[in-house]
């Protein structure tokens, strides 16, 4: 188990030099709080928020959005049209939502905000094999509704924010395997420290049956 994990802990280290290779990890941010101010203004919207997804934890984490923090907002993946659109892989566009019930209901009470409608796309991964996080944008402005060609655009910018999701993903993922890799270790060491004073207690033992020749040796 030990050596398989150190082989999946240096799977992800490639995989996140090759990001970084592409995109200096010291812009990540800047780049997402400019996409989180910009995109409401080309979709005539009130906020843009841009989740990363906690696979362990079976939840979504907010990492930058409009008016708060980052970790501001963390919802289960099972209980959150954010958390669905990562799950299936599949857009959403929704509305009516002070009338319907859900994790933005206690967000919107958290936050003072009043979420009426929103239209979400997944972020999948550089390789496309899984989907990592996404973009959620909340209330079109003068009651137009979100559309298809609102929704396109928002792809496209998930597209944008690609490599740096993904960076954020591995980055996370990194972290958790490597502190299984030093619990595993640990527990390891501690076991090999049991067994060794189990098997210097069983010779003792023995060596007592035995005529006592370790034990005058050992203590004598």
């Amino acid at each position: 188990m030990l050596s398989n994990l150190k082989l999946q802990v240096a799977d992800l280290s490639s995989r996140q030099q090759a990001l970084f290779d592409e995109i200096d990890p010291k812009r990540e941010n800047n780049l997402l709080d400019f996409y989180v101010r910009i995109t409401p203004r080309m979709l005539n919207a009130e906020r843009c928020s841009v989740f990363i997804l906690d696979p362990d934890n079976r939840k979504v984490w907010l990492k930058a959005g409009t008016g708060i923090t980052e970790r501001g907002i963390e919802v289960a993946v099972n209980d959150s049209i954010v958390g669905n659109v990562i799950a299936s892989g599949k857009p959403v566009i929704a509305s009516d939502l002070q009338n319907r019930s859900g994790s933005h209901q206690k967000i919107d009470a958290e936050t003072g905000f009043v979420t009426r409608e929103v239209i979400c796309v997944p972020v999948r991964s550089k390789d496309r094999q899984k989907v990592t996080g996404a973009i959620q944008v909340l209330n079109k402005k003068n009651g137009g509704g979100f559309n298809a060609e609102d929704q396109a655009f928002l792809e496209d910018a998930g597209e944008h924010l690609q490599s740096i999701v993904d960076s954020i993903f591995l980055g996370q993922e990194a972290i958790r395997m490597s502190n299984k890799l030093v619990t595993v270790a640990v527990r390891a060491t501690a076991a090999g420290f049991i067994a060794l004073g189990a098997s210097f207690f069983l010779l003792v033992v023995l060596s007592i049956y035995a005529g006592l020749p370790l034990v005058s040796r050992l203590f004598g």
